[in-house]
């Protein structure tokens, strides 16, 4: 017992120096460790993003290899009117290029549930007004969300217009979608088989990347839109802002997404990683840090540098017009 009391007298407690240098060598290791899982979950997010597009890159082969041509951008049947060539409809059903593409990527229950068109049950909505509980169009796709989307629903509190009724559903009651169709590829009419692609597939771009609630604040022109995979500017042109498409103004049918989301605004050709607050739906963009990804015609996926000059950035967006890409696309 004595030697178990004299070694009990020498244990002792820490000092308030040991106890604080403790503390500061784990907040130094937990200050490298954060931003390491950052770097980790954004790599994972990224690659959400490009498993996404590499999906609908290979659902548009499917969809051609069955129709013969490749789907519209937005079409509807012959029981209406294309506005954009005057005559009677030639698609199989009315909706998106993503309502064509459904069932495709696995979600033929939802293609059907639509009934032929992906408008069904919202063509009252507008601008401002939710479509009803239950419309097929507002079930939210996982492979339409790219999850390193860093907009807000609400973008008010920083002097935005967009406010989206929940996450991914937009102020019309809309699903969201990250994901835009390129109008010169997916030609609302008249597509080609995918053969035909003047530049050919490897060098187009087929998909691109969009903000699903793009508000820039006052100081960056404020404005908004928020696009939704189902929304049919053929059947609803109440809120354009809403079509899942990018480069109509430059295929001369402007009026499809209201002008926004081209190749171009300037002298840019699309954002990488921009804020919300920063956000140019005069362009797409994507939310990693200096890229965004896009889905080529040959079904692969890769990032472009937001540095690439805006005539490579066209080139490679435009099908036929048969000017080679510069160096900064490679």
């Amino acid at each position: 017992m004595l030697g178990v009391r004299r070694f009990l007298r020498k244990v002792r407690a820490f000092t308030l120096i040991e106890l604080l240098v403790v503390i500061a060598i784990i907040a130094v290791l937990i200050g490298l460790l954060v931003p390491a899982v950052q770097k980790v979950r954004q790599a994972a997010m990224r690659m959400t993003c490009m498993n996404n597009l590499k999906q609908l890159g290979i659902s548009v082969h499917s969809y051609n290899d069955s129709y013969g041509v490749l789907p519209p951008a937005e079409g509807v049947t012959n029981a209406f009117t294309n506005p954009y060539t005057n005559r009677p409809g030639t698609s199989p059903a009315n909706g998106t290029i993503f309502y064509f593409l459904l069932p495709y990527i696995e979600q033929d229950n939802l293609y059907k549930l639509c009934n032929g068109d992906s408008m069904t049950g919202a063509l009252s909505a507008n601008s401002g007004t939710a479509a009803p509980a239950g419309t097929p169009g507002s079930t939210v796709v996982k492979t339409f969300i790219c999850p390193s989307d860093p907009t807000p629903v609400n973008a008010g509190p920083y002097g935005g217009c967009g406010a989206m009724v929940q996450a991914n559903i937009n102020r019309n009651g809309m699903a969201s979608s990250n994901y835009a169709a390129n109008v010169m590829v997916f030609e609302p009419r008249g597509t080609v088989n995918i053969a035909a692609i003047p530049d050919g597939t490897s060098n187009t771009v087929f998909f691109a990347e969009r903000y699903k609630n793009c508000s820039p604040d006052g100081a960056h022109g404020g404005g908004c839109t928020l696009p939704a995979w189902g929304w049919n500017t053929m059947r609803n042109g109440g809120d354009c802002w809403s079509s899942p498409t990018f480069g109509a103004q430059s295929d001369g049918i402007g009026n499809m997404n209201c002008g926004g989301a081209d190749y171009s605004s300037g002298s840019i050709g699309f954002q990488g990683g921009p804020s919300s607050q920063a956000c140019n739906w005069y362009v797409t963009q994507g939310g990693h840090s200096g890229q965004m990804m896009v889905g080529l015609g040959d079904g692969s996926v890769r990032g472009v540098n937001q540095n690439m000059s805006v005539a490579t950035w066209r080139s490679a967006c435009n099908p036929g017009d048969g000017v080679p890409l510069g160096a900064d696309w490679n």
